[in-house]
């Protein structure tokens, strides 16, 4: 990633929690309604990277000094945990219309991701929103970014292209550690532990293996189906 884009990473991140601070210290969130009442019914299909054991092992210490001011939150599961590369149609109670073209889903992301090497994110602390808290992740070079660009074109050539970017055009690499479901119960405690691990290093995720699943919202184990397991492994010299 160039230095421009890493710099705008990285103040897309500052004004995201900019935005959320001044109403999570508060405790003033935004409870996931859809968490409180049971399983999600609601369906996308994406493609996803997995935290290796380390990384999820960063994330899970992480994860603990939150549930020290804040236990009555939804902590991520280990298993669920995630980057999403691109979601190729967002989580609706419609999927039906979509996944009934998965194969072509699939063939538009075997075409964008052929030839491409492995690549790395490093995680450097932490973001919030109003809703979540997120593990800030930074692309090593331009990798991420490409493979983006890649699959919006393989799946436009197929005219697949009508539900990209619904909800915002996806630039970060953050994996969602906690969602809040609850007001907190010490705002002040909870902002405190918010601020100490905003810069906290947690580790490097090497990207050599990308998932295409179908998922709900929260990418949860009992919902996922993996549709296909992508090699990253570039073109031969």
């Amino acid at each position: 990633m160039s230095d421009f884009s890493l710099s705008s990473l990285r103040a897309h991140y500052d004004a995201m929690w900019d935005r959320a601070w001044p109403h999570v210290a508060q405790g003033d969130v935004e409870c996931d309604r859809h968490l409180a009442g049971g399983l999600d019914p609601r369906r996308g299909l994406t493609l996803i990277a997995r935290p290796g054991p380390a990384l999820a092992d960063g994330f899970a210490r992480l994860q603990e000094r939150l549930a020290g001011t804040a236990p009555q939150q939804y902590r991520q599961p280990r298993a669920d945990l995630h980057v999403t590369v691109l979601s190729l149609f967002t989580v609706t109670e419609d999927p039906a219309p979509h996944l009934a073209r998965r194969a072509d889903y699939a063939a538009a992301v075997r075409a964008a991701v052929d030839g491409l090497p492995p690549f790395a994110i490093d995680f450097d602390g932490i973001t919030i929103s109003r809703g979540a808290v997120l593990a800030r992740g930074f692309p090593r070079d331009g990798a991420l970014e490409g493979l983006r660009a890649r699959l919006r074109a393989a799946l436009g050539a197929r005219g697949l292209g009508g539900m990209l970017d619904q909800r915002y055009r996806l630039v970060t690499a953050h994996s969602t550690l906690l969602r809040f479901v609850a007001p907190p119960t010490d705002p002040a405690a909870l902002a405190a532990t918010l601020a100490a691990l905003r810069d906290m290093p947690l580790g490097t995720m090497h990207v050599d293996r990308l998932q295409l699943v179908v998922n709900d919202w929260y990418m949860s184990s009992a919902a996922v189906e993996v549709v296909e397991t992508l090699t990253l492994r570039g073109r031969a010299a």
